[in-house]
């Protein structure tokens, strides 16, 4: 084998060496044979001439000794490389345009690539994650939710599926005492989460079970945490610091790069279990069985699936509804693999991207093969000419493919520095929700797609144009002194196949993009209920370490929103526990007195939940529709109230006035417990989760009867809210020094925030669609150009025999129109098929919007027509005697 290889290698790079020991060792014997016949009474001309005879020719005898090496078809290919340069290099135009055309479609599906390998393809950076599962509960009314802490701890205690089940709850927290006081995305976690994901900290150690009971507060710090708070001290762990007013130890580090959950906000720090197990205001958290607020995730035993663990789950939820009917009633389990259950809002947006750049690939070929079987008709001499030397039609399809992959590599090598900036424009323009975009980068897996990529698209775009060129009439084709040849129609029929397969593939992705366009237009008019020019918005949390809620949260709220009201600019001030289109929610259960109830469920009704100071309806621009604001004496002692608003008035009092009737939402923050609210005011809807939904029915609080320690203050300002940001940190600094002021966003933020999805999808099909039309263009009018050259005498004949100028225009309009509306046909057809997909991102207008599809043909025309009349006007300029003459 090793010696098999030497012969080989030496061939190929010892040629010259070997052809002289070739040419000695054939002038050898053929020195001995002329001896030979010499001997026999030849002449030694007579005896040259035999031996020269006897071998069959010297050059046939040494290509003999070259086929035995076995590196012929290495050689040709280097032949055929070398050759394919030096013509692309005679024709730079040309090589140009096709590599630029190519690296648009092969960067552009390199760029897409590259964020499904990192967000869908790549394995979770946990160990064995294919075992890693979601758990979700399931009711009735919502197919995914959190789980309490008694029901997850039931969870584990009952099952058999587990190797490790874990559990936790994201929040945010302030650390002082470090620095400035400052908010830190937080989570609190069981000391079973960082064996189950089998990670371990870089410092220090994992939580310990006794750490998940009250009064351990411990944390574990993340990297980038512990480099720039606690300057990468190795002695951090066993430390005391200050979180909510608490002290904490220090018990790790977790390593560089390590993330959990996985989501856009980075985690600053994992706290224990203890963290909520503590009374703040009500019972702990771990012993609210209807609380529901722990993602839970599981690591499954070996040979064991999800559904074999879910089966096993939904059992345990059964018993636990039986068992605990007031808080789980309908109560079931969901699990789902963990990477699944990541990604799955991401994984249909993701691949209909990955289908709009393979469109624009394919268009990006259909219109190299045009250029490919264009430049054809300019080689139909010399390929004539190499045919007549002995080349075989498969010699010269090879040689033509090596070309075509030449270009396709070509365009791959600048696709990929196309896909570099690509990436990281999508990921700057992405809207927050992508999972691991941090991982998300060009890799050995994304390079190996760009070159097969670049090799399908290679055979792709340059197979055809090769058959085409390689059946040659000898006869015919040197006659014609490289006109074209014979099979000028051939080529014709397969630049129009091209040309119709790119109009309807521009089609379907145009009317794609006009549906999303429609889709993100109807989004922006939607009315989100209130007035978000000119507001500022910033959260504050107090700390209930220090604060008692029942006396000092809501007085601390209003001080503070006293001294804003008087700082210039300002107009009004208020403060509400969950802002729209934040995504915070708070929802509860509530009943209507007067109502039967069953026993099992005293809250059956679902609203969302807001807390409110007074002022907010008028701060925000909200209605009122009937009643009363809150004011300062709806406090703690005062008699319970609610405001509804208009949606939750249509639907549980309907043809009634709820003014004075009374609500019992099941949000308590004392002994008391729920307690029966008189509604004493309607406001208008308005939307909370994003602009798709309907507005959903709102329970609003007085502040001051349900204290909420976490709040976000409203600034509606006369000028620029951003004008107040100083001001308002100073007033927050002087009333609480160890108060972070965060989250500092004006209203429209989170407008514009609320539509980034839609807008996203709308510039990005946008800009495949705008470059699948430019594309389209190019090649119709590169048609119809060469139609007109091929045409040239025909039409100079019949301009000759008395055609008008205007009859040459309709005549080569007409043709290329009929390429046009024979690809719309089929794209339409096609746009039905597939815009089916995109319904789950579209709001306000069906799949099949008439109008878009109306449009998008319209467009499409008119581009067409403008493609058409440039070289049918040039047609109209053919000079007959010219024409006639070159016939």
């Amino acid at each position: 084998m090793f010696e098999w290889l030497r012969l080989r290698l030496r061939a190929l790079f010892r040629k010259n060496q070997i052809e002289r020991e070739l040419d000695e060792e054939l002038e050898f014997y053929l020195e001995k044979e002329i001896k030979q016949y010499i001997a026999e009474g030849m002449s030694a001309a007579e005896a040259r001439a035999a031996a020269l005879r006897s071998f069959g020719g010297m050059e046939q005898a040494k290509e003999r000794c070259r086929d035995a090496r076995g590196v012929r078809p290495i050689e040709e290919l280097w032949h055929d490389l070398r050759y394919g340069v030096r013509i692309l290099v005679k024709n730079p135009g040309f090589a140009l345009i096709a590599v630029c055309t190519l690296a648009l479609g092969i960067g552009a599906n390199t760029a897409i690539f590259t964020v499904i390998n990192g967000v869908l393809l790549q394995s979770l950076p946990f160990h064995e994650p294919e075992r890693l599962v979601r758990v979700w509960r399931s009711f009735a009314r919502e197919e995914r939710s959190s789980v309490s802490f008694p029901d997850f701890a039931d969870f584990r205690a009952r099952q058999s599926v587990f190797e490790r089940m874990a559990a936790w709850r994201d929040g945010d927290c302030t650390l002082t005492g470090v620095g400035d006081p400052v908010n830190l995305r937080s989570v609190v976690v069981t000391a079973d989460l960082f064996p189950s994901l089998g990670a371990s900290p870089q410092l220090g150690r994992n939580f310990t079970p006794e750490e998940d009971q009250a009064g351990n507060h411990a944390v574990i710090l993340s990297h980038n945490l512990w480099q720039q708070r606690f300057n990468a001290d190795p002695q951090v762990a066993g430390k005391l610091v200050t979180i909510n007013g608490r002290s904490y130890h220090v018990v790790g580090v977790m390593p560089a790069g390590f993330a959990f959950p996985i989501q856009d906000d980075p985690v600053d720090l994992w706290l224990s279990l203890a963290t909520a197990a503590v009374a703040e205001g009500g019972a702990p958290l771990t012993v609210q069985r209807g609380y529901l607020a722990f993602g839970v995730i599981g690591r499954l035993k070996p040979k064991v699936n999800a559904a074999q663990a879910e089966a096993e789950l939904r059992v345990i939820a059964d018993q636990l509804a039986k068992q605990y009917p007031d808080d789980d009633k309908d109560f079931s389990a969901r699990v789902v693999p963990f990477h699944d259950d990541l990604v799955r809002d991401m994984r249909l947006r993701l691949w209909l991207l990955s289908g709009a750049v393979g469109c624009l690939l394919l268009i990006a070929c259909a219109n190299v093969a045009n250029l490919l079987l264009a430049r054809a008709t300019t080689r139909h001499r010399e390929i004539a000419i190499r045919a007549a030397l002995g080349a075989g039609r498969g010699r010269i399809v090879r040689q033509l493919l090596t070309e075509g992959l030449l270009l396709a590599f070509g365009g791959g090598a600048a696709g990929i520095l196309l896909a570099l900036w690509c990436t990281n424009a999508l990921l700057s323009y992405m809207p927050k929700g992508l999972p691991r975009a941090i991982e998300v980068g060009i890799d050995a897996r994304a390079l190996i797609f760009t070159g097969l990529v670049s090799l399908v698209t290679g055979v792709l775009f340059s197979l055809a144009p090769a058959l085409q060129a390689a059946k040659i009439d000898l006869n015919e084709a040197l006659k014609d002194g490289g006109k074209g040849g014979s099979d000028g129609g051939r080529r014709n029929r397969a630049r129009n196949v091209l040309v119709v397969a790119e109009i309807a593939v521009a089609l379907i992705l145009l009317v794609c993009s006009g549906l999303l366009a429609n889709t993100f237009l109807r989004l922006q008019g939607v009315d989100p209920g209130f007035n978000s020019h000119h507001v500022l918005t910033f959260r504050i949390s107090l700390p209930a370490s220090r604060y008692s809620q029942q006396t000092q949260v809501a007085p601390f709220y209003h001080q503070l929103q006293t001294r804003l009201e008087v700082l210039p600019g300002v107009q009004s001030v208020s403060a509400i526990s969950h802002l729209p289109l934040s995504a915070q929610r708070g929802i509860v259960g509530f009943s209507i007195e007067g109502m039967s109830l069953s026993p099992n469920n005293p809250f059956p009704y679902p609203s969302d939940f807001r807390s409110v100071t007074p002022g907010y309806f008028k701060t925000m621009g909200l209605p009122l529709i009937k009643g009363r604001d809150f004011t300062l004496r709806d406090e703690l002692q005062s008699t319970p109230v609610a405001i509804i608003s208009e949606s939750l008035a249509r639907r549980y009092f309907p043809n009634q006035d709820p003014i004075g009737k009374r609500i019992n939402p099941s949000y308590a923050i004392d002994n008391r417990g729920a307690l029966m609210r008189e509604i004493v005011g309607i406001v208008g809807d308005s939307k909370h989760v994003n602009l798709r939904d309907d507005p959903p029915p709102i329970i609003y609080v007085a502040h001051g009867q349900i204290p909420r320690y976490a709040m976000t203050l409203v600034v509606r300002t006369a000028n620029a809210p951003n004008e107040l940001i100083s001001a308002v940190q100073r007033e927050v600094q002087s009333l609480d020094k160890e108060l972070p002021v965060f989250n500092i966003r004006t209203l429209d933020q989170y407008m514009a925030a609320s539509v980034s999805e839609p807008k996203f999808n709308m510039l990005l099909f946008g800009l495949f669609a705008g470059l699948a039309l430019l594309l389209t263009a190019s090649g119709l009018y590169g048609v119809m150009s060469y139609t007109v050259s091929q045409r040239g005498p025909e039409l100079g004949i019949r301009m000759a025999l008395g055609a008008q100028k205007r009859d040459v225009l309709r005549l080569v309009i007409q043709q290329g129109m009929g390429l046009a509306l024979l690809g719309i046909i089929i794209g339409v057809g096609g746009a039905f098929a597939v815009t089916g997909l995109l319904k789950k991102l579209l709001f306000g207008v069906s799949a099949t919007d008439p109008l878009t599809f109306s449009v998008i043909v319209a467009l499409l025309l008119l581009v067409a027509l403008i493609s058409c009349w440039i070289p049918a006007r040039r047609a109209t300029k053919v000079d007959p005697l010219i024409a006639l003459r070159s016939e």
